[in-house]
C-alpha cells in the first residue's frame, strides 16, 4: 500500500476558509466627537443635564447648540433646552406630516396622579437651589385617596402604586438617592407639561375619578 501525498493547493487559490479582510472602515462623521455624543444622549433619552457627570456633553451642547438643532430637526425632533435647570430632552417636531420619533407612553390614573404630585412639589420648590426630593411614604399617602372606599383588596392597590412608581424610575423622573426609599425629582417635570396641559389632564383625572 503506497500513501499519496496530499495535493497542494496553488498559492493564488482562494481558500473558503481564509478570512475576509474588510475594507477600511471609513468615519463620515463632520461633529467633534463630543456633539456627536450629545446628539446620541438626546436622541437616546430621556435627557441630557447639566450636571450628574454630564458637563463635558453640557459644554458641547451649549457650544453647538443651533448646529445640534439643526441635526435633530432634520430628524423630525424638536430641542427643548432649559438652561436655568440644566436640563435638555426632545419631543416630537411639531409640523404637518412630521412622523412621531419620540415614543409616548400611556399613564394609568395613579401614574397621572403622581405626575402632577411630582410636579407640583417640583413647583413648590422652585426659586431655590435646592433640590426637590420626595420619599415612598409621601407617595403613597398621596396615592391611597384615590383608592375607592369598596375597594377590598388593600395589597393589590398598594401594589399598583410601587408599579407607578417603579415607571417613574424607569423613565428617570425620580432620581436615585443614597437612600432607596427617597429620591430627586427631576427637574424635567416642570419642562415637559405646560400650565394648558396640566389643566387637561388634571381635568381627566377628576373624571377618571369620578367615574
Amino acid at each position: 500500500m503506497t500513501m499519496q501525498p496530499v495535493p497542494r493547493r496553488a498559492a493564488d487559490t482562494p481558500d473558503e476558509f481564509d478570512d475576509v479582510v474588510a475594507d477600511e472602515v471609513v468615519d463620515h462623521g463632520e461633529l467633534s466627537p463630543a456633539t456627536r455624543r450629545v446628539l446620541l444622549q438626546l436622541i437616546r433619552g430621556p435627557y441630557l443635564r447639566g450636571s450628574e457627570g454630564e458637563g463635558r456633553l453640557w459644554s458641547a451642547l451649549v457650544r453647538d447648540e443651533q448646529l445640534v438643532r439643526a441635526r435633530l430637526a432634520d430628524l423630525y425632533l424638536d430641542l427643548v433646552v432649559d438652561t436655568d435647570a440644566g436640563i435638555a430632552f426632545v419631543r416630537n417636531l411639531a409640523v404637518e406630516d412630521a412622523p412621531r420619533v419620540v415614543r409616548s407612553h400611556p399613564l394609568t390614573l395613579l401614574d397621572t396622579a403622581l405626575v402632577l404630585f411630582l410636579r407640583r412639589r417640583l413647583l413648590a420648590g422652585q426659586g431655590t437651589a435646592a433640590r426637590t426630593f420626595v420619599g415612598r411614604d409621601e407617595i403613597e399617602d398621596q396615592l391611597r385617596s384615590y383608592r375607592p372606599a369598596e375597594l377590598s383588596d388593600k395589597k393589590g392597590f398598594d401594589d399598583r402604586i410601587g408599579a407607578s412608581i417603579n415607571k417613574m424610575k424607569k423613565n428617570s423622573v425620580l432620581l436615585p438617592t443614597d437612600d432607596e426609599e427617597r429620591w430627586e425629582i427631576s427637574p424635567i417635570l416642570a419642562l415637559v407639561f405646560g400650565a394648558d396641559e396640566v389643566a387637561v389632564i388634571t381635568h381627566d383625572l377628576a373624571r377618571l375619578v369620578e367615574a
